[in-house]
This record gives C-alpha cells, structure tokens and sequence, in this order.
C-alpha cells in the first residue's frame, strides 16, 4: 500500500481501517468483536468515526471467519484463555485498607484536563502503528490476568492479580481472596513515577498509581520503566476512552 499522508485519506476510509485495525485487536485477543468493544479501541487509540460504521462493520463480522481471513500474514493464534466459573467475592473494604491510599486536598490536579493532555501526549509521542501494537498487547494480556505488585499505604509489596473484563469496561484487582471490580469510568487519571505527591503509599519511578473520581489511589510497581509506561499509557487511553 503507497504511503499517503493522514490528512489526505478520505474519512470513509479511515472510518474503515479504524475498523478494520480494531477487529484484528479483538480477534486476537480473542475478545468478541461487538459495536462497544470497536468504540472502545479506536476511541482509546484517539481515532474519531462516524457512529454508524462500528455497528455496520460488526454485523458483517457475524458468522464470518475472522481468524482465516488474518491468516494471510503467517502468525499463529494465542493460546486458551482458560476456563471455569469465577466467584466474585465482593469484599471490597478488605481490599480497598490494604491496597489503597487517598490524596490530600490540596495538590489534587484536574483530572479531566490531566487525563485529556495525557492521551493528547501519548498520540504525538508515539505513531499510530505503535500505539496499536501496544494496545493490542496490553488487550491481550490484561484480558487473560496478569500477577501484579500492589503497594499498601506503609509500603508493603503485595502480589495481586489484575485483569480486564472482556468489554474492556471493568478494571479487576483479586487480592487475599477478594474481588474488587473498578468501572473504567470511575478512573481518573494514571500517573507515573513518583506522582501523585500527597498520598502516604510511598513511590518510587518503577510506580503507576491510578486515581479514582472519589480521589482514592491504587499504585503498583513494576519490574522495570518500560513495564510502567505501557500499563499507564494503555491504561490511561482505555479509561479517556470511557470518558
């Protein structure tokens, strides 16, 4: 395909490889592909579509063979996403005392505007190719649950594991037998390093602590930089998209 600036690719067609680039997302993160879950990712991406095409592109989908018509490239499928019923615990207070902490008043930065600079930051760092590439990743493996390190107020380390609901509108923690379920909507922000300042969990640059509307805030560390700036910056572009 010739390369053709952005700015000159009609949007019935941009509408269609918006479309097209999400579908493969889902496909292979084995995620159903649905209107909802097409919004998702190409608002997360920073794409903006006729309201109309994500319905239409779904319903064509139907009944059709997704995974063969991606074979044409080589690479194989991922592997069973493992069965079996879960039990949903809700012992929410047990977890939110040991995982979480609070801001003070006073440094609590507008998180709307926060969160709109950050996806506007993410879209100007990184092209369009990378930031799928990253998404897809993060999809796929977030989806399937990943162990994760949860920092408590007095610095604790505790390992958790962490997932995304297959409507990508659900943040999962399950830490010591309980279940806590956060809205994507109920997130604010995803801040990175040693931010935000005013909150007893102590941080380090390997922390991502995510902020909720009601202020309280979740961090966990990470292995290594590059961990904690893919988990942020997907995150984050998951949770603008809810917005």
């Amino acid at each position: 395909m010739a390369e053709v600036p952005a700015t000159e690719v009609p949007q019935a067609e941009k509408d269609e490889l918006f479309c097209a680039y999400a579908a493969m997302i889902l496909k292979d993160s084995e995620l159903d592909i649905t209107e909802d879950n097409l919004n998702t990712l190409i608002k997360a991406a920073g794409g903006s579509i006729d309201s109309f095409f994500p319905a239409l592109f779904a319903k064509m989908c139907q009944g059709k063979d997704i995974e063969g018509m991606l074979k044409f490239g080589g690479g194989g499928g991922g592997g069973g996403s493992g069965g079996g019923a879960e039990q949903e615990k809700e012992q929410d207070l047990e977890t939110m005392s040991v995982a979480s902490s609070r801001v003070s008043g006073r440094s609590v930065r507008s998180t709307f505007t926060a969160s709109s600079i950050a996806s506007e930051f993410i879209n100007e760092r990184m092209g369009q190719s990378k930031i799928q590439q990253a998404m897809k990743t993060f999809v796929r493996a977030m989806v399937r649950g990943q162990q994760m390190g949860v920092i408590s107020p007095d610095g604790a380390l505790r390992t958790c594991q962490c997932s995304l609901d297959k409507k990508l509108k659900t943040f999962i923690i399950e830490l010591k037998g309980s279940v806590r379920q956060i809205p994507l909507t109920e997130m604010s922000d995803v801040f990175q390093g040693k931010e935000p300042e005013d909150i007893d969990t102590p941080l380090d640059e390997l922390c991502s602590t995510v902020m909720l509307q009601s202020q309280e805030c979740i961090s966990f560390h990470f292995a290594d930089v590059p961990s904690r700036e893919q988990f942020a910056m997907c995150l984050q572009m998951l949770v603008d998209g809810q917005q």
